[in-house]
């Protein structure tokens, strides 16, 4: 069953008591990565379910992998540092 992009969800759901959360996706890059950590790591990332077609899947992970990172704000002199660093990186040796 075809569905559209805004019907593609990915769900993490977790609770107070438990020490799993849930990852419910669509998405083919976090597909990818739940499948590999779960090759590499099965005593924490476990494959719970996943369609007849393989596009939707639902992990369980610790629930301690579950992070919000913003990106960070760099200043306008950090920026001209880095754009210095990138020119000299690239320059032929």
């Amino acid at each position: 069953m075809n569905m559209a992009r805004y019907e593609q969800e990915t769900i993490i759901s977790f609770n107070e008591e438990e020490k799993t959360a849930g990852i419910y996706t669509h998405n083919k890059v976090l597909r990818q990565k739940l499948e590999a950590l779960a090759r590499d790591r099965p005593e924490d990332c476990r494959l719970v379910k996943a369609s007849r077609s393989g596009r939707a899947v639902d992990y369980t992970i610790p629930k301690s992998w579950i992070k919000v990172v913003p990106p960070r704000i760099a200043s306008e002199a950090q920026k001209a540092a880095l754009a210095r660093a990138r020119k000299t990186a690239n320059k032929p040796l």
